[in-house]
């Protein structure tokens, strides 16, 4: 954590009390929106028993957590009930950056969604579901293309290889760039907000690169890999 962010409820010259209300993370532009956090947790902790009668241990987890935060004493406990939960969560879900029981267990309900790679396995499921339905907004991923279009004089171009694709394919060929994640889904923080800077436009083949390994190569990698093979990016 590099800072907080919180919002004065009372302040009586003496005394403030205070509520937080966003988390950056250091050396990062995330931001975590606590109230957004919390109102996951009251959301898990309202639904308990619909959650319990899939996920009993985890259930019980959470409602660890909810009483240790109840205490209203920041202690060990309750980062270490917190972690619970998580590693919960990734047994039963695969690896994702949803905060809330409830929201998972409904995303997994979801039918299968259309994905431009290969995903094998649960947690590879679950996550691109995750990412479906929360990042690959259709709509979302039309504002991320028409920024960086309008960002490159009208063109979309490929951060990792330099392809223009419109120059090669015409107008149809913008369709073989796709937005990137720079910082893979797995490893956002819990209700971090996704920003347009934090998107990249790559061309269908760097994109399956960028994916080809774990953790994912990040654009620079990529670019490393075209310049060592003779490449002119």
């Amino acid at each position: 954590m590099n800072s907080m962010d919180f919002d004065i409820i009372e302040d009586d010259g003496i005394i403030a009390t205070i509520a937080p209300l966003r988390v950056s993370i250091l050396h990062s532009n995330f931001q975590i929106d606590l109230q957004d956090r919390l109102s996951a947790i009251a959301r898990d902790l309202a639904n308990i028993e619909e959650i319990r009668d899939s996920h009993p241990n985890l259930a019980d987890a959470i409602a660890a957590h909810g009483e240790e935060i109840m205490k209203g004493v920041n202690s060990i406990e309750i980062r270490k009930k917190a972690n619970r939960i998580i590693q919960l969560q990734a047994d039963i879900f695969g690896m994702t950056n949803a905060s809330s029981a409830l929201k998972l267990k409904e995303t997994d309900a979801q039918p299968e969604t259309d994905i431009e790679f290969e995903i094998v396995g649960k947690e590879g499921r679950l996550l691109v579901r995750i990412h479906a339905y929360k990042e690959r907004d259709r709509k979302f991923v039309q504002r991320v293309k028409k920024y960086y279009k309008d960002k490159s004089g009208g063109r979309l171009l490929c951060d990792a290889c330099g392809l223009i694709p419109i120059d090669l394919y015409g107008i149809d060929g913008e369709h073989c760039i796709e937005a990137h994640h720079k910082v893979p889904i797995e490893e956002l923080q819990p209700d971090s907000v996704t920003r347009v800077e934090e998107m990249a436009m790559v061309c269908a083949s760097c994109h399956r690169i960028i994916h080809s390994r774990k953790p994912c190569l990040t654009i620079g990698e990529v670019r490393q890999l075209i310049m060592k093979d003779g490449g002119t990016a």
